[in-house]
Order: C-alpha cells, then structure tokens, then sequence
C-alpha cells in the first residue's frame, strides 16, 4: 500500500446529507465568518473528520485554485476552517471532483 493510499483512508468516511454544499473561499487569510466571501460551491461527496471530496463546475476552478493551495471551506454547522486542496480530478468535461484536507 502506497503511503498517499494509507493518508486517504486514515479517517473513517461517512456520506453527507444529499443537499450538503461546501463554500470555498480561495484565500487561506483567516477571517470572521461574517466576513467570508465563498467564491466556489461544490456539492459533498464524502465527509471524514480530516477533509471532505467536493464535486464543482470547472469554470468555478478555471483560475482561480489548483491542487496543493490553501483556502478556507465551510461545510454545513461546521463554520470556517483552513483547508488544503489535496487533489483535483476530472469526473467529466466540466465538472471535477477535489478533496480538501482540513489543516485546522
């Protein structure tokens, strides 16, 4: 077993709720929840207690975030945390899937 394998499944998965949507704040600058300017959506596919894997538009990502960035993610009641983007796959042409490992 390769040593990115054991990091993917080091936590347990869990399946979100079907409407569970991430908000993702391109920045890693850390700031109040009221000043969180999301500037992706993606839907949740799977939850762990150290990241989730999010399914976005690429023309959210165009530009804007790639693979080993920080930012910062809201996923539901768990407020803002830093984050960063482990990997992005294309699932078909235009929309991928990425995880995000939460740092915080």
């Amino acid at each position: 077993m390769t040593d990115q394998h054991k990091e993917q499944r080091r936590y347990l998965r869990f399946p979100p709720d079907e409407w569970e949507v991430a908000l993702i704040q391109c920045s890693d600058e850390m700031v109040d929840e009221d000043k969180f300017k999301p500037e992706i959506a993606g839907l949740v596919m799977e939850e762990s207690r150290a990241g989730c894997g999010v399914v976005v538009l690429d023309r959210q990502l165009a530009d804007r975030i790639e693979s080993g960035d920080r930012c910062l993610v809201k996923v539901a009641r768990l407020g803002v945390v830093l984050a960063q983007v482990r990997w992005i796959k294309t699932l078909e042409d235009g929309i991928s899937r990425m995880g995000l490992n939460y740092i915080e």
